[in-house]
């Protein structure tokens, strides 16, 4: 790991995600808290999760493509000044008067959109620009990296929310997309699929899209994989909504019980970024993948069992270690098989199959939160990652004999 920081443009990738990270993580804390805390409802922030993710569903086709068709350099400072713009010009309104419902959700909106774009075009771009004997380490250091931005940010958040309000917040946000699309500018790059994407252009980017799905359907093993892979982020996403509401309702605590947990979850995710090589290679990728969502499963089901503050502060830590995990497994086995002027479209092609599951569960929980408490979703998220850990182990085997095929 120590050689990938002796690499100039992995550092100025590293710093510009840390930055990046940061900003991100305290403004969607900050606003899951404030949309629950306004309205008192899961309502609210349930049907703002829903909409972000049929926008992420009507456009992962489109961007999937532009990932493999435009410099993934470009497409990282577009992102980047686009959250600088957005979030500097609310956080203005917030100094001059209160923050509207519509504004939050576009804030979440807006936070959400970049977010589905920055990963599958970071994966992209280390795939591109790095030895492929490099990936596991270097994915283990992006996510290590990722999740200690995360805890600055849980720590921020709880401070700064209370006694200075979510402008200012915002306005920290954007300092740092700016911090971030600085250290982009500086990136030595070179779009290595230029000359092949000019000779596809007059293809539309649906069709370009669709072939993402005859690449999936003729790798046997793969699309289970790909849609069991998704389960662990999917659960976590969901437990956004239940967060706050559990603390808020079931547990009776404040924002710092919250923020906390979020702070332990990336604590956990750390940890697990930094063990990530070594235990692999001790228990096997899918071994150690499996094995991790059983656990979320468990701690799901302990979280309801045990309704206390310092249990979910605790769980919270666990949860964070298996998600990055198995998330971890997943990315190094994407790069390890597609081909990179393939992996847009293939990311996006499994976001976009894991939004309608999202959908479904963000829509029965917004319908039923209220009624029936946090509780039951908590156990539905359990019982969704046994069977994707039942998905994983029977797609192992063609998965294996299909990489070992590759390397020879």
């Amino acid at each position: 790991m120590k050689e990938m920081f002796r690499n100039r443009n992995f550092c100025f990738l590293f710093f510009a995600n840390l930055f990046c990270g940061f900003g991100q993580g305290m403004t969607m804390i900050g606003i899951s808290w404030y949309l629950v805390e306004s309205t008192g409802s899961a309502s609210l922030l349930g049907t703002t999760m829903l909409i972000s993710a049929m926008l992420t569903l009507l456009l992962g086709p489109f961007t999937g493509t532009i990932i493999d068709r435009v410099s993934r350099k470009k497409i990282l400072q577009i992102e980047q000044l686009g959250g600088l713009m957005v979030l500097a010009l609310l956080s203005v309104w917030g100094f001059w008067g209160d923050y509207a419902q519509w504004m939050l959700v576009l804030i979440y909106l807006t936070a959400t959109f970049m977010f589905q774009i920055h990963e599958p075009t970071q994966a992209a771009f280390i795939q591109e620009s790095f030895d492929s004997k490099h990936y596991r380490a270097i994915n283990s250091l992006m996510e290590m990296q990722n999740q200690t931005a995360l805890v600055l940010a849980g720590a921020f958040a709880g401070y700064l929310l209370g006694p200075f309000g979510l402008h200012l917040v915002l306005l920290l946000n954007a300092l740092t997309y700016l911090i971030a699309y600085l250290f982009v500018t500086k990136l030595d790059y070179v779009f290595t699929w230029k000359q092949q994407v000019q000779t596809i252009t007059k293809t539309s980017w649906m069709e370009q899209f669709l072939k993402s799905w005859v690449y999936i359907r003729e790798k046997r093993g793969f699309l289970i994989f790909g849609v069991a892979a998704l389960i662990p982020f999917i659960t976590v996403t969901a437990a956004n909504l239940l967060n706050p509401i559990f603390v808020s309702q079931t547990i009776r605590a404040d924002v710092h019980i919250y923020s906390l947990g979020e702070v332990t979850y990336s604590v956990g995710a750390v940890i697990a970024g930094l063990l990530f090589p070594f235990l692999t290679r001790k228990m096997g990728a899918f071994s150690y993948m499996v094995s991790h969502y059983l656990w979320m499963a468990v701690a799901f089901i302990l979280t309801v069992a045990l309704p206390y503050g310092w249990i979910f502060v605790l769980l919270s830590t666990f949860l964070g270690g298996c998600n990055v995990s198995t998330r971890l497994v997943r990315q190094t086995l994407y790069m390890e098989l597609l081909p990179n002027q393939f992996m847009g479209r293939v990311m996006s092609f499994f976001r976009s199959v894991g939004t309608l599951i999202r959908l479904a569960m963000l829509s029965l929980f917004t319908l039923l939160l209220d009624s029936t408490g946090a509780g039951m979703g908590y156990l539905s998220l359990a019982s969704l990652l046994i069977m994707a850990a039942i998905g994983v182990a029977l797609s192992m085997p063609a998965l294996v004999t299909h990489r070992i095929a590759e390397k020879r």
